[in-house]
């Protein structure tokens, strides 16, 4: 009933908003174009996003084939529930199924989910200001503010922030609630909280904390709200919410139970937004050049240390003076401003991590300052499972924009009409005008150019059991990245594989892939497969060839060549030859 409930609403808010949806969807066309006309050809890079479509398609192949086994994913073999091992993309990879499957081309799930990012995102801030101030060229403006940020931008990589949509649309369905108290939207609510953690979990925190927030200052303007907001029926419904999440929860609580494995904490300090960094940013704003001239960023640039968590140069001048004004008239605001705002404010205190850091150096003196992600590390179930925490910029990013719009209507309320939207123009020209375009985008191999051998496991038994090697461990600087496109190639085949590359690898694979690169091709190695359950070995000459060629020394070893390789597995009583495929070899393990 929510979802078809959902449907009809979300058809409403379209009929209804059938212009402003369709202008954020021009400005998503133009931020990557041309995209929209190569949804199965371009990516924007060979990493993160090669692991991102693997996981996309794995979950498409898998809804129609063996969705009750969806987290025994082919990687990291022999290993369970190694799709836990990142972020799962349900959501998304529903969204992008057709996509996928009327371009033939794995690579197009990212981009469509991109595309339909930008333009949703853009439009529910849109919606949220508009229901907020009930002014549209401000709320658009709102929306403008942060698909164009440069740090929204910069996460184009990590689609899972890139798609937090949901987050929005819940909070414009907890608001509808609190107004008109009929239960429809507290189910919407839980039901789009819901589709946001089976996408990602980060983002689910986002949606819990504002909300949370939110209901707070909601109790606090009138006490009497108590009786209304937890009665049994909404405590009925939100425990039902929860139990619907406990079949994504707990793959993901076996793998850290399984290798006593969360996020250390050093990590999240690792990878924590400091102050600096928001004067920081990417290719995405042409003010790159000039803010990498400042003197307590320039050398750190150098270095390649600064995070770019810059928000645009209109959008910091407006969220400083939106929070100033709001602070200044925090009595007169109610419960959805202070909500909001304060979420915003925990949002950017999140990125910060755990401990306040200046210089890319830990405060000491007079002495550390802790910071309220320290806390949540140790209180929050699955808080200590998130290794970035500069994400936790997007909380911030997403409801400043709506502050944004208040601030304007109060600044401007005695203004013109005419001067009033000349301002507001003015301003999203500015904002339009600090993007950098166009972004750079790469080719993508199409399967018809896939290497043959990937096409040929296609022809072998579902049960069989690969390994390529040379295998690399994460930490391989460099040559790891080819785990990524193995990966990629595996989604015309989706055979078991000991090969991986993900946000979390088990110790003991790593330890295999460690022995591997180091004692392989001996006999010894070839039994040990053959104990976990490999039954085919592809061995790629050229990039034997090519760690030779550079030298690669291991555990003060050196790499032997391809030649040697295959030499010795030709003769090898272990393994028996079968097939050659340009430059990689196919050995069968006896």
């Amino acid at each position: 009933m929510c979802i078809i409930g959902l449907m009809f609403l979300a058809a409403k808010l379209i009929r209804k908003n059938i212009l402003f949806l369709l202008v954020f969807f021009l400005l998503a066309c133009f931020i990557t174009y041309p995209l929209i006309f190569n949804l199965g050809l371009l990516t924007t890079g060979y990493g993160d996003e090669l692991l991102i479509a693997w996981n996309h398609n794995w979950n498409i192949y898998n809804f129609s084939n063996n969705l009750a086994n969806i987290f025994q994913a082919n990687i990291y073999f022999p290993y369970n529930n190694s799709l836990a091992f990142s972020d799962a993309y349900f959501t998304n990879s529903i969204l992008a199924l057709m996509p996928v499957m009327i371009l033939n081309s794995p690579i197009a799930a990212n981009n469509f989910t991109i595309i339909i990012s930008l333009t949703l995102v853009g439009f529910f801030t849109y919606f949220l200001s508009f229901m907020i101030t009930k002014e549209r060229l401000l709320s658009i403006l709102s929306g403008i503010l942060v698909i164009f940020c440069p740090a929204y931008l910069s996460s184009l990589v990590h689609i899972q922030i890139i798609a937090v949509y949901f987050v929005i649309l819940s909070i414009i369905f907890l608001l509808i609630f609190l107004k008109s108290k009929k239960n429809l939207f507290f189910v919407l609510f839980l039901s789009v909280f819901v589709l946001q953690t089976y996408n990602s979990f980060m983002p689910g925190f986002f949606i819990a904390f504002s909300a949370s927030v939110i209901c707070l200052f909601y109790l606090l303007e009138d006490k009497k709200r108590v009786k209304f907001l937890f009665v049994k029926k909404n405590i009925l419904l939100f425990l039902i919410s929860i139990a619907i999440i406990l079949p994504i929860i707990i793959p993901y609580y076996k793998v850290s139970s399984e290798f006593n494995y969360v996020r250390d904490i050093r990590e999240t300090i690792h990878f924590a937004l400091q102050p600096e960094d928001f004067l920081s940013t990417s290719s995405f704003s042409r003010l790159q050049p000039l803010l990498s001239q400042l003197s307590f960023t320039k050398d750190l640039q150098n270095k390649g240390e600064v995070k770019p968590g810059f928000i645009g140069l209109i959008f910091s001048i407006l969220t400083i003076a939106a929070f100033f004004y709001i602070i200044k008239n925090w009595k007169k605001q109610n419960y959805v401003i202070k909500g909001i705002f304060v979420s915003s404010v925990l949002g950017l205190i999140l990125s910060l991590g755990p401990f306040m850091h200046w210089q890319r150096l830990t405060i000491h003196s007079p002495f550390p300052i802790p910071l309220p992600y320290l806390i949540f590390y140790y209180i929050i179930p699955g808080f200590n499972g998130i290794r970035n925490s500069a994400r936790y910029e997007m909380l911030f990013i997403l409801f400043a924009a709506p502050l944004a719009a208040v601030y304007l209507k109060e600044a401007l309320k005695n203004t013109s009409l005419n001067i009033k939207s000349g301002l507001i123009l003015l301003l999203i020209f500015l904002v339009i005008l600090e993007f950098n375009f166009p972004i750079k985008f790469y080719p993508v191999p199409q399967i018809k150019d896939f290497p043959k051998v990937y096409s040929w496991l296609l022809t072998t038994p579902k049960q069989t059991v690969i390994i390529e090697m040379p295998i690399y461990n994460w930490n391989v600087a460099f040559y790891s990245s080819r785990e990524f496109w193995r990966e990629y190639y595996s989604t015309v085949h989706f055979r078991k594989t000991v090969n991986g590359a993900s946000g979390f690898s088990p110790p003991p694979w790593q330890e295999l892939v460690n022995y591997l690169l180091f004692d392989f091709p001996s006999d010894e190695s070839i039994s040990k497969l053959k104990n976990i359950g490999v039954n085919i070995i592809i061995v790629h000459k050229n990039e034997y060839e090519t760690l030779y060629k550079d030298n690669f020394i291991f555990q003060n070893k050196k790499i032997p060549n391809g030649q040697e390789v295959i030499k010795y597995l030709m003769i090898s009583k272990s393994v028996s030859f079968e097939k050659q495929l340009g430059e990689d070899y196919v050995f069968k393990i006896k």
